[in-house]
């Protein structure tokens, strides 16, 4: 997923696309690049709209990743769930992970994936424990980790844990004839809780790491300041 605007980061992503943006010296994008790569992944689908000729120039192929990258333009943003559907003749028979690509992940993928064949799943998402959930999906798990309740950005006092969304997930292929076709289709607005609301097994893993989103200007600077810290 790397077609967003990032209209809340003001003057920083005018020219760029907001997962150009440098972290660590490095734009985020390549973080991500570099973490499918050793999750064992070889071919990645890229959506594009604002200033999409700088991720085709950075990324290229893919091959100095050992991957290979299909882009697809989008003249209008069709939200992170149409956007999966429009990549569906491209997906096959098998699972897949889908990755925001503006977040910077500090996780294994393999966990997620292993636990989303265990579990038989439709769909499972990617958690992570924050004591802030503001501006985040939160959800809230049965034992076996089932979601159980879906809230897209709900007020501090609203969210049903401290468990967040983190912009990564693994999908069967089954799910792609429920994504709705509307524009924009979100998966945090309209997929997911539809999904819920029908019965199907949706799960959530708590992976250990974290996630860092860079959606405003203070959350860039803590980020690029931590990297900085780390370098």
């Amino acid at each position: 997923m790397a077609a967003g605007r990032g209209t809340r980061l003001g003057g920083l992503t005018e020219a760029l696309p907001k997962p150009m943006l440098p972290v660590g010296g490095r734009p985020v994008v390549a973080w991500l690049l570099d973490l499918l790569a050793r999750s064992g992944v070889r071919e990645v689908l890229m959506n594009l709209h604002h200033r999409p000729e700088a991720l085709r120039e950075y990324c290229g192929d893919g091959s100095q990743w050992g991957l290979r990258i299909t882009y697809a333009y989008e003249p209008t943003l069709l939200g992170t769930a149409g956007t999966v559907r429009n990549f569906a003749s491209h997906l096959g028979g098998a699972p897949f992970f889908v990755a925001y690509g503006d977040n910077y992940f500090d996780c294994k993928l393999a966990e997620l994936l292993e636990f989303h064949h265990e579990r038989r799943a439709l769909a499972t998402i990617g958690l992570f424990e924050k004591d802030d959930v503001t501006g985040s999906g939160t959800v809230r798990l049965d034992p076996t980790g089932r979601v159980i309740q879906f809230i897209e950005k709900p007020r501090q006092s609203e969210a049903p844990s401290r468990l967040v969304n983190g912009g990564l997930y693994v999908l069967s292929p089954e799910i792609l004839p429920m994504v709705p076709a509307v524009v924009p289709c979100d998966f945090g607005y309209d997929v997911f809780p539809a999904l819920l609301a029908a019965g199907a097994p949706v799960y959530g893993r708590v992976l250990p790491g974290a996630v860092w989103a860079i959606d405003t200007p203070e959350l860039f600077r803590a980020l690029s300041e931590r990297m900085a810290g780390e370098s």
